[in-house]
């Protein structure tokens, strides 16, 4: 939903605000714009915004934002950005879109043709939660054309300006937002991407602020990357402090600057005071004798901590939503026993409290929730999900209880972020969010003839920590056959048996068993690949370049292990040479070696990867490496007769 209005009482101002001039005319078109037919950092591109501009000012207390925004088509492909929906809030009149223009631009015989669009191609449509949409469609669309669109949004809500996203479905040549904020308003700045926050913003006008940005990739899906919001180049703004008037005042000095919460203390203060939050943390005696019918077995904190989430996950059930803010109180909670994470957590938090553990509400952003980064003031709009910091025997534990497959401590992969915002009595604030984990994955194999001369293989898979939860997906240990799917692929070839088992102290571990035959072993020649299973069969990787950064989710480090045993009668003829390769500045290493012995032979190969996240910077060396990589570990180790043994 839209964010309330906070109520604001200000002084009677008459402002006559100008804007920065704009760069950009309707309907006239430099001769570079014209003879444009390819994007210089993104040559393959169907369509390309020329340029865009979005200026705002306030008339009083509404915010008014002119949008103007010039594309070009440059191939067949490229038409369908024709279709163009501007989306707003109309609940309570407090978004409106008016003054739309646009046309069509062709050169036809070196003559200029315009096709505008009248009122009636303008279609308003009710869409869910109050929201509206205007839809319009372009005419006389080719390729070669130019269009251009503007329109004016006013919004009464100024607590939280929407946001201004710089980068666009297609690649943008140059994108523009300017604001001149008045006197008697102060926000804080909220700037994501390199270019945006290397931005020199301030102008030559007082009050006026302006941020460009140029040259951005499209927006598009790319291999281990699900949160590119997080990475997109943008700007925020959230109001810090307001003028104010109270003439009822006697004297009339009632008058002033009120800041908005100027500490995380302050926010703290005011957010445990709202009225779904408040019992959570003060549980009255009734819900404190409700909480203490459970009384946790364990004998040490960890123990009584534990057990204290584990009866949270599994009575309470979780709904699916979430928000940073509780949506019913502690008493119906306790009556309902299900609700949204905040609510769940809020419970866990409540029980842990009762049970004399130290236990906060942490704030975050979860990934793709549009902040790759947190800014260090008071800017609740950054969050959007409550967890739960607990403190037990001097460690520090991080915990989600909205699923019961999920072990103490450990987080969904989308809530691995960097910082959250702790709510203390004293002293909140952000802090790191740190989860200790070795995650990985070990493979032993051991192949070699049976007695019945069939070449088989014998393997033995542990995936500890993240990558266990990863491949169980929520199943049971007892789903084997949709484990097996999971670990060995929907189609396992010449599988002789598989067996599963699980362990979740100290650790979370699931460890496959299996063999499987070599049906296409040539008793003259044959090639055997030492690991039939790793972490990846092929390089996800292969485009050229990349926009935005890859997201591993999670580190980790794999050992994979192989013995070969070499029949009699057989010699190694050929097998893998040895490598060794990293990632400037270490990010993640590679190390594949080759020892051989009389009647064996060993194959090792680990990989080591040290941080999550690797820019788009060194994606050519990640490229190459996962190219070396992934070839190197499919690689056999060749067998040939050489005589009968």
């Amino acid at each position: 939903m839209r964010r309330s209005n906070v109520i604001f009482f200000f002084l009677a101002f008459s402002l006559n605000l100008s804007l920065l001039a704009q760069d950009i005319k309707f309907g006239k078109y430099s001769q570079s714009e014209l003879e444009l037919t390819k994007v210089d950092f993104e040559p393959e591109a169907a369509s390309v915004v020329l340029e865009e501009i979005s200026n705002n000012h306030f008339m009083g207390t509404i915010q008014h934002s002119t949008i103007h925004r010039r594309i070009k088509i440059l191939k067949e492909s490229g038409k369908d950005v024709g279709n163009v929906s501007i989306t707003f809030y109309a609940g309570d009149g407090i978004q409106n879109v008016t003054k739309l223009n646009a046309q069509t631009i062709n050169i036809e015989n070196g003559i200029e043709k315009i096709t505008k669009l009248s009122k009636d191609d303008f279609f308003e449509v009710d869409l869910d939660d109050n929201y509206k949409e205007v839809r319009f469609t372009f005419k006389d669309v080719k390729v070669g054309s130019i269009i251009e669109y503007s329109y004016l949004k006013t919004d009464k809500s100024i607590t939280f300006l929407d946001s201004w996203v710089f980068h666009n479905p297609i690649p943008t040549m140059k994108s523009t937002y300017t604001i001149e904020v008045p006197s008697f308003l102060n926000y804080n700045f909220l700037a994501q991407g390199e270019k945006t926050q290397s931005c020199k913003y301030q102008t030559n006008y007082p009050g006026t602020y302006s941020w460009t940005v140029s040259n951005l990739s499209a927006i598009k899906n790319e291999p281990m990357m699900s949160n590119y919001q997080d990475f997109i180049e943008k700007i925020d703004f959230q109001l810090a402090g307001y003028a104010f008037s109270n003439s009822a005042t006697y004297g009339g000095g009632g008058s002033g600057f009120k800041e908005t919460y100027t500490t995380w203390q302050e926010l703290t203060e005011s957010i445990s005071e709202f009225d779904l939050f408040v019992h959570y943390l003060n549980p009255n005696a009734g819900e404190k004798s409700q909480i203490l019918t459970f009384v946790p077995k364990g004998e040490t904190e960890i123990q009584k901590a534990k057990d204290v989430y584990n009866f949270v996950t599994e009575k309470y059930s979780y709904n699916g939503e979430y928000s940073p803010f509780p949506s019913k109180n502690l008493r119906a909670m306790l009556e309902s026993r299900t609700g949204q994470r905040a609510d769940i957590n809020l419970t866990l938090l409540a029980y842990l409290r009762q049970n004399g553990l130290t236990a906060y509400p942490l704030l975050i952003s979860s990934k793709g929730n549009g902040r790759s980064r947190l800014v260090d003031t008071p800017f609740l709009d950054q969050f959007n999900q409550l967890i739960i910091y607990a403190k037990i025997d001097d460690k520090e534990y991080f915990l989600d209880a909205t699923n019961s497959e999920r072990p103490f401590g450990y987080l969904p992969l989308s809530h691995h972020v960097s910082y959250g915002y702790i709510m203390k009595e004293k002293d909140s604030g952000l802090i790191p969010v740190q989860l200790p984990h070795r995650s990985g994955i070990v493979q032993m194999v051991n192949t070699k003839l049976d007695e019945n001369n069939h070449l088989v293989s014998e393997s033995t898979v542990r995936y500890t920590d993240y990558d266990a939860l990863s491949k169980m997906n929520g199943s049971s240990i007892d789903e084997v056959d949709t484990l097996k799917k999971y670990i060995l692929g929907p189609t396992p070839e010449n599988l002789l048996d598989f067996a599963v088992t699980e362990k979740t102290d100290p650790r979370k571990q699931l460890e496959a068993k299996f063999k499987h035959s070599f049906a296409d072993f040539d008793p003259e020649t044959t090639f055997i690949s030492p690991f039939a299973y790793t972490r990846w069969s092929e390089n996800p990787f292969q485009s050229e370049v990349r926009t935005f950064p890859v997201d591993f989710l999670y580190t980790f480090t794999d050992n994979y292990t192989s013995i070969i045993e070499i029949p009699k009668g057989y010699t190694v003829d050929d097998y893998p040479q040895d490598a060794n390769i990293s990632i400037p500045g270490g990010t993640a290493l590679f190390t594949y070696q080759v020892t051989q012995w009389e009647g064996q032979i060993k194959v090792t190969a680990s990989i080591s990867l040290k941080y999550p996240l690797i820019s788009p910077s060194v994606y050519p060396d990640l490229k190459y490496f996962m190219e070396i990589l992934t070839t190197k570990l499919k690689e056999p180790v060749v067998l040939k007769k050489t005589a009968n043994p």
